[in-house]
């Protein structure tokens, strides 16, 4: 079996399965920021937004990134190629222990969803919980609330939960942005209610005002998932998953609606 490698501060080392799994958002205890991106034909799809929030993550939490992180955009086909990989999962990341700034990359073959899955859209699950408030929300490595989150809906059979902020409003997934679609207006949630301002949740607000489809950012009440007529989630690794059930009960007619459709077709080659 072909050695596996990851990048670190630089250099390419052995990406053993101990190192891997401390290098887990919500399993490593730094502050840092990290993103993950989807990897097709050898590209890494939406970088330059994914390094702007980056950036700005950092600058938030006040951390200087080390020199390295400006190589991060031509290590990763390096890394890609020394891993075989022309469609991956890449994780960026860049943190602070003991003193130190660090940065690494991390790709893994890609799993994506299922054609079915796509067909019959996902299930969720309400909970308790949201993300810990910054000046500007960050996509921070203090992602434990996150993995917790998911455990029981995951055990219980289903694929994603929904997060409650401290006000009862719906803010986002454990994993990613929501969306909700009633009389044609496409809903999300703004940032202020503690969403991540997820970089496909930018790519569809800005591909369906394209597509002349009115968009309104106002804060969500769980009620309005079963008033809504369609439903789906977002992430640089789903891109556009229809949302089909809440617990036991169908949102809308249960299937994926034709708004999401029409966006996960124009947005599936991003």
């Amino acid at each position: 079996m072909p050695k596996k490698f990851l990048w670190l501060d630089g250099k390419l080392v052995a990406a053993k399965p101990t190192l891997l799994e401390s290098l887990t958002p919500g399993v490593l205890k730094a502050k840092g920021v990290f993103e993950t991106m989807r990897v097709a034909n050898g590209k890494a799809a939406l970088l330059a937004a994914h390094l702007k929030r980056m950036s700005r993550g950092l600058k938030v939490l006040d951390l200087t990134p080390p020199k390295s992180f400006s190589t991060i955009p031509e290590n990763i086909p390096r890394l890609l190629k020394v891993n075989r990989l022309k469609n991956a999962r890449a994780r960026l990341m860049v943190w602070q222990k003991n003193g130190r700034v660090h940065a690494a990359i991390i790709a893994e073959p890609l799993s994506p969803p299922t054609a079915r899955q796509y067909k019959e859209g996902f299930k969720a699950m309400l909970t308790n919980g949201h993300r810990r408030q910054t000046p500007v929300p960050v996509k921070s490595l203090d992602y434990a609330i996150f993995r917790k989150s998911l455990r029981k809906p995951r055990a219980a059979g289903f694929d994603e939960a929904l997060l409650l902020n401290s006000k009862g409003e719906l803010v986002e997934g454990s994993r990613a942005n929501i969306f909700l679609v009633k009389d044609n207006v496409l809903l999300t949630p703004p940032v202020k209610s503690g969403c991540l301002p997820g970089i496909m949740r930018q790519a569809v607000l800005d591909r369906a005002r394209g597509l002349k489809i009115r968009c309104r950012l106002r804060p969500l009440q769980p009620r309005d998932l079963f008033e809504a007529d369609e439903a789906f989630v977002t992430n640089a690794l789903l891109g556009v998953m229809p949302l089909t059930r809440l617990g036991s009960k169908p949102i809308g007619t249960g299937k994926p609606g034709p708004v999401t459709r029409r966006l996960r077709r124009q947005l599936t080659q991003m």
